[in-house]
């Protein structure tokens, strides 16, 4: 039904656009035609016309990882707030601990915690505060294979000013700045390294994003229900670990 709606529409500015250049060529000649014809034309087209060379230029140039600075042997991370329904929050791999800020059902709960894997027939001071498996009796669950064999992930709450100095922002994080407006070619991060001393960022990665011209964003959002933007790449998750990685170097033996 959509589909049919839209033919229509296009059928009807192709009629519409037909019968105006008709009546201004028999009204004032070739030259104004021509010029109506040109403004028809552009009307549904102008906004890629001109925002597809920006933002194909901003795709190849601009967007991507930029690293500013690097650190060497960092055990652990701040990571912001992760929800109680997500635990247990596992460390990324070659780092020893991650911290972050509790929330609970959408609100903080005002805790900080850091959690690392621990041997718990080993380290049994840890052992009492290790997160049981959200699902104890399923074997294919790689949390609970873990645990049972041994290991698990240590919940320990610490002070707000005990967090890693090295703050990850990830996923469409900060305001996305509008920096063609009329032509909706939007900055934004996909992924940002803060250092927390110094409120500056070490690593972002920038990625730009573009409504694809307002015919195509129109019918899309019809279809959808929500305005279509397309961005400038993928960044995936080995794309992720190596960026990471690059700026805040694992320490040996995490």
């Amino acid at each position: 039904m959509i589909g049919l709606s839209i033919l229509a529409v296009i059928f009807g500015y192709i009629f519409l656009s037909k019968f105006i250049v008709t009546k201004v060529y028999k009204s004032y000649g070739v030259k104004k035609a021509n010029i109506a014809l040109a403004i028809m034309i552009l009307i549904p087209t102008w906004d890629v016309i001109f925002g597809f060379p920006i933002y194909a230029y901003l795709c190849l140039f601009e967007a991507g990882p930029k690293i500013y600075k690097t650190v060497d042997n960092v055990e652990g991370f701040y990571v912001g707030e992760k929800d109680l329904s997500s635990q247990p929050i596992e460390p990324y791999k070659g780092y020893k601990y991650i911290d972050y800020k509790e929330t609970a059902f959408g609100r903080s709960t005002g805790k900080y915690y850091r959690s690392y894997w621990t041997d718990y027939y080993a380290d049994r001071n840890a052992s009492n505060l290790c997160v049981s498996p959200r699902h104890p009796n399923s074997p294919s669950d790689p949390y609970t294979k873990a645990f049972n064999s041994g290991r698990c992930i240590v919940k320990k709450e610490i002070a707000g000013g005990e967090i890693s100095r090295w703050e990850l922002e990830q996923y469409h994080t900060g305001t996305t700045k509008c920096i063609v407006p009329v032509l909706d070619v939007n900055k934004f991060y996909e992924m940002q390294i803060k250092d927390l001393n110094t409120q500056k960022y070490v690593g972002q990665v920038v990625n730009y994003s573009w409504k694809a011209g307002w015919i195509y964003g129109f019918f899309s959002s019809i279809e959808t229900g929500s305005s279509h933007y397309v961005t400038s790449f993928k960044f995936r998750i080995n794309d992720e670990k190596l960026f990471i990685q690059t700026i805040l170097k694992p320490k040996k033996g995490n």
